[in-house]
């Protein structure tokens, strides 16, 4: 039986925490983003029971390979802040607040039994992609993040869980290939062109003017398909399409805009540099992950940080392998 690794895109899951729940220390200070990311990572454990956990972080310099190829991508992006609701933060304590929680999670994470990456010139989705598509083969992968952009890399051994609550799915929802077809009515690897077509507002990458990802599904049903399309099938099917309908004429006068969207989007093939590639699998083979209980409580406490239920937290983290990811035999 394949052994399972859950995989965290750890920015995604610190944000959502940081920003929604008011959780103060034993001296006042906010620490909701670590408190709440440990007790996220804690509880995703027990949900999903994986043998090995993995965290991947932004790399330095992370969005500087796709601004090659578009210039405005992720510009002038901005961390949507705290929910006002709950706090009245200034702007410049609610940042000094992130960064000091932020560097005393990626503390704490190292006395955890976990594989981190950060890599330089690497957005978290590219190393989750490449670790699921070329490396981690002989394993059960979840990737836990709220980011749909991970749709494409679903597969046979590839879930994606989405902690989203819902009416219909009040404990958050597993993506999985029947999921796409039934729900996304997309085949995962083919929405790469549902995203090239409809662009992206949050990240910067400009899609046709009124279309949407319900209109790229109306207008090409075969993306639901169990066979991977591209660009050309897209622009195939508007030519032979547009005498009966002129919608398909944006398609065919956008092209190579679809063809720079889909350099952009796409995460089941990464253009990684060989340096990068070596430092993943450096990364695993170095192994010898530790689990130090004693020192994660002390720099729990020494920042006012004392859940009463640390012992349960202790032994949900005892419970992952510190031995290392195999590359070559995960049975």
């Amino acid at each position: 039986m394949k052994e399972t690794v859950l995989i965290i895109d750890m920015l995604n899951m610190y944000v959502r925490n940081f920003s929604a729940f008011a959780i103060t220390n034993d001296d006042g200070d906010l620490v909701s983003g670590i408190y709440g990311s440990l007790a996220s990572i804690r509880s995703s454990i027990e949900k999903h029971k994986p043998d090995h956990v993995v965290i991947a972080w932004e790399g330095e310099q992370s969005a500087e390979r796709r601004r090659k190829t578009l210039v405005t991508y992720k510009e002038g992006r901005k961390f949507t802040g705290l929910n006002r609701k709950y706090f009245e933060y200034s702007a410049e304590d609610e940042r000094d607040s992130f960064t000091r929680q932020l560097l005393l999670l990626k503390d704490c994470l190292d006395d955890l039994p976990v594989t981190q990456f950060a890599i330089k010139y690497l957005e978290a989705d590219d190393v989750i992609a490449y670790l699921c598509k070329k490396v981690l083969n002989n394993y059960n992968k979840i990737v836990i993040s709220n980011d749909k952009d991970y749709f494409q890399i679903v597969d046979e051994s590839t879930t994606i869980f989405r902690p989203v609550k819902t009416k219909e799915n009040p404990n958050g929802e597993y993506i999985d290939m029947d999921w796409m077809v039934n729900n996304e009515k997309c085949f995962p690897h083919n929405y790469i062109l549902v995203k090239a077509l409809a662009g992206c507002t949050s990240d910067k990458i400009p899609g046709i003017d009124g279309v949407g990802e319900k209109s790229v599904k109306r207008d090409f049903p075969f993306l639901e398909e169990h066979t991977e399309f591209n660009v050309d099938s897209i622009i195939d099917h508007a030519k032979n399409n547009v005498k009966k309908n002129k919608k398909y004429q944006k398609y065919i006068d956008h092209e190579t805009l679809l063809r720079n969207n889909e350099t952009i989007v796409q995460l089941v093939d990464p253009d990684i540099s060989v340096k990068s590639v070596d430092t993943i699998y450096n990364v695993i083979e170095r192994g010898g992950l530790k689990f130090n209980p004693y020192k994660f409580r002390v720099k729990l406490l020494s920042e006012g940080i004392s859940p009463s239920n640390i012992d349960n937290w202790i032994g949900t983290f005892a419970t992952i392998k510190t031995t290392k990811i195999s590359l070559n035999d995960g049975e």
